[in-house]
């Protein structure tokens, strides 16, 4: 087993099996809980994609988000009544670049880990029941379309992005979860859920080697195709699709979104390093204690909602800031001078070793949580980031490197408004 050191003093073991899957046990003496999830990597962007041995497939968007609420079905029921037997909640979630399926518990939790494998590994797929699926996941797509944050998120990379997949709901749409078939599913799972696309994290007070002894003896033998997966993702233009974009919704209060739309050119050590530049930078411009905020929040131009993210993936990257406001067009305005300033050189040092201070403690302070901890375990394994030196680079971040990224990445030529507006009454 490979051991790491966390900056909590904590020791982290991970080790790769022979089948191809990666392990990750954080031991957490004295604590009830214990955390487990298992992850493919593999999620909404994957539309196209050549499998092992294979020639290039396009499927419908939204199959990695419907085969995660399939397999929880098993022939008879379901597995969720299983997990609660045991005093254990279980579920799932997908993203762009993977899907997770976890459980938590207090007790039982050899059992709860058994059982997560063998469920993830044992697809139960009908004619008749995928059919069914299809109303339930349609409801779903419509029910977020309808909230406000979801909606003006949607509208911004709809409108940032002219081919690239992330612009398209992680569920897909109506039309593509309708035109999904048996075959389709099943192609998916055979291609993405081989083991060694796969990483499995577990947190809680457990002995490392008798863990993965357990994973061992009881990961399901795999039957299919097991190798390298090409993935493709359309040419996408550098400028964004559209510039400003507004809807009317019943809502009490407008929204107000701005997105930025970067260059995808990071990798490795230089994604994780670029991710912690413009998470300080996002402070500077969002955080609760940055001079932006207060300015803004005493025009009653923001509410607690304002915030700001950088968003990075090999394959995609975007900035986003927003809030709910009174007045979307004062804020923009408002904001447009305050990101030029930041841009043409008002980036304190002394704030940015503040705020780096903040990262610091924050980083400490996370692995407190099990979900947290676990989840990111897996992602930045995924992504090919290397996690264990992040308070290494985030200790090398200057001041200049900041001012440089906003400069940069925050060029209004590639950038796109989004607005929600109450509808309009007669009154």
């Amino acid at each position: 087993m490979e051991r790491t050191n966390t900056p909590t003093g904590e020791t982290l073991y991970r080790k790769d099996l022979p089948n191809g899957l990666t392990c990750f046990i954080l031991p957490k003496p004295q604590f009830l809980r214990t955390y487990g999830v298992l992850s493919t990597h593999y999620g909404s962007l994957d539309s196209r994609f050549r499998a092992p041995g294979g020639g290039v497939v396009d499927v419908p968007s939204g199959i990695a988000h419907f085969l995660e609420h399939k397999l929880f079905e098993e022939e008879g029921g379901n597995v969720f009544g299983r997990f609660a037997a045991w005093g254990a909640s279980v579920n799932a979630f997908t993203s762009y670049t993977q899907t997770s399926y976890l459980f938590s518990t207090t007790e039982n939790w050899e059992d709860c880990l058994i059982q997560l494998m063998e469920f993830v590994n044992a697809p139960y797929l009908t004619t008749e029941n995928v059919e069914k699926e299809k109303g339930i996941i349609v409801q779903e797509l419509q029910m977020y379309a309808d909230h406000p944050d979801h909606r003006i998120h949607t509208l911004l990379l709809e409108n940032m992005y002219h081919e690239h997949p992330v612009r398209l709901d992680i569920g897909g749409t109506v039309d593509s979860v309708q035109a999904i078939t048996v075959e389709d599913l099943f192609r998916c799972y055979n291609t993405f859920y081989q083991p060694g696309n796969m990483a499995l994290a577990v947190v809680g007070d457990v002995d490392p080697e008798r863990t993965l002894q357990l994973i061992e003896e009881n990961y399901p033998i795999w039957g299919q195709g097991q190798g390298a997966i090409e993935r493709f993702y359309p040419a996408e233009p550098p400028k964004v699709k559209d510039p400003w974009v507004e809807e009317e919704r019943p809502i009490s209060q407008p929204r107000y979104l701005l997105g930025f739309k970067h260059e995808p050119k990071w990798q490795g050590e230089d994604l994780l390093r670029q991710q912690i530049i413009m998470s300080l930078g996002m402070r500077l411009l969002a955080g609760r204690s940055s001079l932006s905020y207060g300015d803004l929040y005493e025009a009653n131009l923001i509410t607690d909602s304002f915030g700001a993210s950088f968003n990075a993936e090999p394959g995609y990257a975007y900035s986003v800031i927003g809030s709910e406001t009174r007045d979307p067009d004062a804020l923009h305005a408002r904001l447009t001078t305050i990101i030029d300033g930041l841009k043409t050189g008002n980036v304190s040092s002394s704030d940015v070793e503040r705020l780096k201070r903040q990262l610091y403690g924050a980083h400490l302070a996370s692995y407190e949580s099990f979900e947290y901890t676990a989840n990111r375990l897996i992602s930045h394994h995924f992504r090919g980031t290397p996690y264990h030196n992040y308070v290494d680079l985030l200790q090398g971040v200057t001041p200049a490197e900041v001012q440089e990224a906003l400069a940069e990445h925050l060029d209004w030529d590639h950038s796109t408004i989004s607005i929600l507006r109450p509808v309009k009454t007669d009154d």
